[in-house]
């Protein structure tokens, strides 16, 4: 007789990666969306003022500019690129507690104390990887979550442990790629269970 409990974890499993999957380009594409109705409004506006129309701004008591219907333009699209990276963010936050939450919760110690190395060694044990980007994603996420706020340097740690994960930054903005983000989702699917009928 066929056990059906591995093959419930895994569709378990799955399933919850592809429920955050889903989120995340829910997400995304609203805000692209976004992006694309302001670049439409801009474009709108740009030529309506070659064509003539007035300008829309502002001027100070000495008549000089303070703003111009471009420039808000260009900060609301900004403002939504810095939204698309508090997600991406988010979404590999999540994706790594997910994992762990996961195997607490096959381990039997969901709500209790446990750490990354203990839940890694029992994936190994049950044949669920781990992925060798594993220890990339937990970093990276524990920089995401705490920042330079924590007693380690999870970003160092990162680069010294699998400096070809995530590309260090060119200057001293710290970005999130959706390749990085699908490599952290394809790091987690590969340390969890897959069907075994």
């Amino acid at each position: 007789m066929v056990k059906l409990a591995p093959y419930f974890r895994s569709y378990k499993f799955e399933h919850g990666l592809r429920m955050l999957e889903k989120g995340y380009i829910a997400a995304r594409d609203s805000l692209n969306e976004e992006i694309e109705r302001i670049e439409r409004d801009a474009a709108a506006y740009d030529l309506a003022v070659v064509n003539g129309a007035d300008m829309i701004a502002e001027y100070d008591e000495d008549g000089q500019r303070l703003w111009e219907q471009s420039q808000v333009y260009e900060a609301q699209i900004n403002d939504v690129h810095s939204a698309l990276f508090e997600v991406r963010k988010a979404f590999a936050i999540t994706l790594y507690h997910f994992w762990e939450d996961s195997v607490a919760g096959w381990m039997q110690r969901a709500g209790k104390q446990t750490d990354h190395d203990k839940l890694a060694r029992y994936c190994a044990s049950e044949g669920y990887g781990p992925s060798p980007d594993l220890e990339a994603v937990r970093c990276l996420a524990n920089y995401l979550k705490h920042g330079r706020n924590s007693n380690k340097d999870w970003l160092a740690k990162l680069w010294d442990s699998n400096p070809s994960f995530l590309p260090q930054p060119k200057g001293s903005i710290f970005s999130l790629s959706e390749e990085a983000l699908f490599k952290v989702a394809a790091a987690i699917l590969a340390s969890g269970p897959s069907p075994r009928i």
